[in-house]
């Protein structure tokens, strides 16, 4: 029978490595709903203009930068030796999820207003970032695979 990895949870039970598969991929999910949901309110936004979106979308923004520190904390604390597959495919389907948003938001910005095309451009470059640190971090775990090294992330 294979040994199974297990550590201590906050609250002194055992965790298995799997649990902390899923607790990271359920953390990967509110993300990739986290940004659709900024995504949804940037749209509302640049077609009222309203304080009250304005509002929304700076909500989703915190919650997006929550979220993601959540999964990075996830994966230090619960998935430090676990292998780099998975970390590979929560990589793969943010960035999937973020390059679709970015096509969607690119295809429309010429036929909007100067102020709309400047606040997509925003949005557009936040993205951007993320989907070159994912890029980067997808990188170095397929490198310390290739080394055969430990893939932490």
């Amino acid at each position: 029978m294979a040994a199974v990895r297990r550590r201590k949870s906050s609250r002194g039970r055992s965790l298995s490595a799997s649990s902390g598969m899923r607790i990271a991929k359920s953390h990967a999910l509110v993300f990739q709903s986290k940004l659709l949901l900024l995504n949804a309110a940037n749209h509302s936004y640049r077609r009222t203009r309203t304080r009250k979106d304005l509002k929304r979308v700076e909500h989703f923004r915190s919650e997006l930068n929550r979220t993601e520190a959540a999964l990075r904390r996830t994966g230090l604390d619960e998935l430090a030796l676990e292998n780099g597959d998975f970390w590979l495919q929560i990589y793969a389907d943010l960035i999937d999820c973020a390059t679709a948003s970015l096509d969607r938001m690119r295809s429309g910005m010429s036929s909007r207003e100067a102020a709309d095309r400047f606040e997509t451009a925003t949005d557009v470059q936040m993205l951007e970032e993320l989907l070159a640190q994912w890029t980067y971090r997808m990188q170095l775990i397929r490198q310390r695979t290739a080394d055969g090294g430990h893939d932490k992330v």
